[in-house]
């Protein structure tokens, strides 16, 4: 059985979303997650819309992708922009 995603569709990049104390808004993130899942993506992107992948600390970007797995429980693939053009920490 092959599990591999089929890399075909919809993949949106989605956004990050923070507080005005620029903490994480995780719970207008989830409505975005749904959001999506509502309108049938194929899979999802995180950190790869404005190029946050570059700026989020290391904890942001483990929280995101937490948040993202148990939000889409596993109905499609998520994608993590590993931030290859990041700086280092």
């Amino acid at each position: 059985m092959n599990n591999s995603p089929k890399w075909t569709g919809v993949y949106p990049a989605v956004t990050t979303k923070f507080h005005a104390n620029e903490e994480l808004d995780l719970d207008l993130f989830k409505v975005n997650i749904h959001a999506q899942l509502d309108a049938g993506v194929d899979g999802i992107i995180l950190g790869g819309t404005l190029g946050e992948a570059s700026v989020l600390e290391t904890n942001e970007k483990e929280i995101l992708v937490k948040t993202t797995l148990e939000t889409v429980e596993a109905k499609v693939p998520v994608v993590v922009d590993a931030g290859i053009g990041t700086p280092s920490e």
